[in-house]
């Protein structure tokens, strides 16, 4: 972990002691929920640090950037992690619920960054993928292996819906996933799959620090997306 996220653990927990030092022993357990890229990235590697400059527990529970902002907003959590800028997270829910969100009410701290990787079964012969084949892919337009230089093999294409992965993709490849795509509930479970299932195609974050990464091959897309917010995943570009 790189010397800035374990200043921005040290400011995080600076800040927790802030928000909490009137807080009742009873009430001292703070509710974080929200990004699993923010809870395997920092949260959980630095809870300890993070609790003792605080001065305050927390309970940690990882869902996605859009399930803690809403738990936020609804009360059941006392900090969300986001897994994009504040402003684009509320944006996203106040769509689907006008008013859900209020962000000028709530404060957002950008505390690191993180990549976003494609994933496939490391029996996948597919080495790299244009943009346009990616998109081909993520869209449902290509279905099978054999038409990108693979294997005769149907895809099998495994999301996270509520994800800012699965959006940040969506909006960089200009695509509408198909309604086949196989969802699970935590992007870190994108790699369980992938692992399982030889023709499987998928993304996960450099955050999610997993055993199943070994057992999947990826294609990082190196560009980080910075913002003063809260963790960022990647956008997306080409890999070849």
């Amino acid at each position: 972990m790189s010397r800035s996220i374990l200043r921005n653990a040290a400011l995080l927990g600076t800040m927790l002691s802030a928000a909490f030092a009137f807080a009742t022993p009873a009430a001292a357990d703070v509710k974080v929920h929200g990004a699993t890229t923010v809870t395997f990235g920092l949260m959980r590697p630095h809870k300890e640090a993070i609790e003792k400059k605080a001065g305050v527990a927390m309970i940690i529970l990882p869902s996605s950037t859009s399930r803690g902002l809403t738990d936020l907003a609804q009360g059941r959590a006392d900090i969300a992690m986001l897994a994009e800028p504040l402003e684009t997270a509320a944006e996203s829910l106040n769509q689907k619920q006008p008013g859900a969100i209020k962000a000028d009410e709530l404060t957002g701290k950008h505390v690191g960054n993180a990549y976003v990787e494609f994933i496939v079964h490391p029996s996948n012969p597919v080495k790299k993928l244009s943009k346009e084949q990616l998109a081909g892919l993520f869209s449902g337009k290509i279905k099978n292996w054999s038409e990108v230089g693979g294997a005769n093999q149907p895809v099998l294409l495994i999301g996270e819906p509520t994800s800012s992965p699965h959006k940040m993709i969506k909006d960089a490849l200009s695509v509408d996933y198909p309604a086949d795509m196989r969802p699970v509930q935590n992007t870190n479970q994108t790699a369980v799959i992938v692992a399982q299932a030889t023709g499987a195609l998928s993304y996960i974050t450099t955050a999610h620090d997993l055993p199943e990464r070994s057992s999947s091959r990826s294609s990082k897309a190196r560009s980080s997306c910075r913002s003063p917010c809260s963790w960022h995943s990647a956008r997306m570009l080409p890999t070849k």
